[in-house]
């Protein structure tokens, strides 16, 4: 969806969209009754989400859902156009849930923990390669650009409100507070931190391991599990080799040979004292010793959008003013202010506002609406036709207003199918 017509730039009722079709052109669809919005969420926009959190640039590149589905923000950013408001700031960016995860999955592009990309799907091609999983985070060290370990690897992600995180928990007594255990995970906090260098946005992080991981864990190491051709997997018989060899369209410094040797030598230390003296991670298992070694894509993931359009409990969007925007409702991920994601959402969200937009009133219901003649020029031409027929059946009337203003006749590929 590219735009959201409403009868004016902050008033009104919504009229339509438009939207670009993959294949066809672009094509405007009126609205008879009213518009959902269900894009999606916004997290695979890179400047939008940088509104909750700089950090988050483009090398968290893995978003949940891609490369099948993208959520680019489009419900969001048309909506706002008109003056829609968004909501639930707080959820985006608070550190508990899934907004960013951990991967599970090391070695290829799309490595959310709950979702793996088998060579059966019809859209594998995008996707490219499967992962590795990690059973055993001992198996590896995780180093940022510069080759360097941030964190203990065995650390977790942020904190949920699990199911019997807290014991003797009880609705609503806040003594569940002194029950439970401050043990923050800061794994994701450390790999976004960077690496000094002016720069927002933590880099990528390599999961380094060697030949005896991969036996312990008994991963293959050939497409179509891993994803060499882009450069989310590297392998080398020397570990400065290895480094050289991290070269990829987010590595957007060298990693210096050097740098990943003395970390390795440093932790193969600590496994012989069995204190990692740097992370504390526990009683470190596994020397990195045995050639060849490897350097596997383990950044970290964007995945819930929690922060969206403001709506009420009708999925009703709401403008800066906190008045509702008649015709236009929204739900799923593209609305703000909810801890709950995915399927359950979607389908509470699009039962509710597609029962409440289907009571509405059919255009002509509207017997407030001002005289088409003194809307705005693009608003106008998409009035004009007062059932949903081509655009082509009503181009006479839109090229005569165009003609009688002295602008341009040009219908800009609209009109390749049907409004609604």
């Amino acid at each position: 969806m590219t735009r959201i017509y409403r009868e004016a730039a902050n008033a009104g009722p919504v009229l339509g969209i438009a939207v670009n079709r993959k294949s066809g052109g672009p094509i405007d669809i009126r609205a008879r009754k009213a518009v959902i919005i269900g894009t999606g969420g916004s997290t695979g926009n890179v400047n939008f989400r940088r509104m909750f959190d700089p950090r988050l640039t483009e090398e968290y590149c893995g978003l949940a859902g891609m490369p099948w589905s993208d959520q680019d923000a489009s419900g969001e950013l048309a909506a706002m156009a008109i003056g829609a408001a968004l909501w639930g700031f707080y959820n985006q960016i608070g550190e508990f849930g899934s907004n960013v995860t951990k991967p599970n999955f090391i070695g290829c592009q799309y490595n959310y923990r709950h979702l793996q990309w088998l060579p059966e799907s019809p859209v594998f091609d995008k996707a490219r390669a499967s992962g590795l999983y990690v059973r055993d985070w001992q198996d590896v060290i995780c180093v940022n650009m510069l080759g360097r370990r941030f964190y203990d690897e065995t650390g977790g992600q942020y904190i949920a409100n699990n199911y019997n995180s807290i014991e003797n928990y009880i609705q609503g007594d806040w003594r569940n507070l002194q029950r439970s255990k401050y043990a923050p995970n800061n794994w994701l906090n450390a790999a976004l931190a960077g690496i000094d260098d002016g720069h927002n946005g933590g880099g990528p992080i390599w999961a380094i391991f060697d030949s005896g991981a991969v036996a312990r864990e008994g991963w293959q190491l050939q497409p179509p599990h891993v994803d060499i051709a882009a450069g989310f997997f590297f392998s080398a018989n020397r570990l400065a080799d290895l480094a050289r060899k991290i070269v990829m369209k987010y590595q957007r410094v060298p990693m210096p040979p050097a740098y990943l040797e003395e970390t390795v030598a440093r932790y193969n230390s600590f496994v012989e004292s069995g204190v990692d003296a740097d992370f504390d991670k526990p009683t470190p298992r596994h020397r990195i010793e045995k050639p060849p070694f490897y350097a596997a894509w383990a950044t970290p993931v964007v995945h819930d959008t929690r922060a969206g359009l403001r709506i009420n409990p009708t999925c009703q969007v709401i403008d800066m003013n906190g008045e509702v925007i008649p015709g236009l409702y929204c739900g799923g991920e593209s609305a703000g202010g909810f801890s709950q994601h995915g399927l359950a959402r979607a389908a509470c969200q699009g039962y509710i506002a597609g029962r409440a937009a289907a009571g509405e009133p059919l255009e002509t219901g509207y017997p407030d609406r001002p005289d088409i003649s003194k809307l705005s020029f693009g608003a106008a031409e998409f009035r004009r036709c007062a059932e949903p027929v081509a655009w082509r059946d009503c181009a006479p009337q839109v090229d005569a207003e165009r003609r009688r203003r002295g602008q341009p006749i040009d219908h800009g590929g609209v009109g390749t199918g049907r409004r609604r």
